[in-house]
């Protein structure tokens, strides 16, 4: 295998998990808009003033299939799934 087609193959598998990871990311998102009534204005303020935004900003970006997105997106994803379950608590 050339070292082209080892390259479309890595690319290829990076595009595969940032779909994915987008994918999630806009699962998760769905599920903070669902539960965001009932958190605490701090949770509420993050959301707004961090997360959201960051939701955004990689959705745009992630039309490059590179490695530093790649793990941008897994980081937001890891991130989400931590504040969802922080909204999930019953301190919120």
């Amino acid at each position: 295998m050339g070292p082209a087609t080892q390259n479309d193959m890595d690319t290829h598998h990076i595009k595969e998990e940032v779909d994915k990871n987008l994918a999630r990311l806009r699962t998760l998102r769905d599920e903070v808009k669902v539960q965001i009534h009932l958190a605490s204005l701090d949770a509420k303020k993050e959301w707004d003033e961090v997360l959201s935004p960051k939701v955004l900003e990689l959705e745009q970006s992630a039309k490059t299939f590179s490695e530093p997105t790649r793990t941008r997106v897994k980081e937001l994803v890891q991130r989400l799934e931590d504040y969802v379950a922080r909204l999930r608590s019953p301190k919120h």
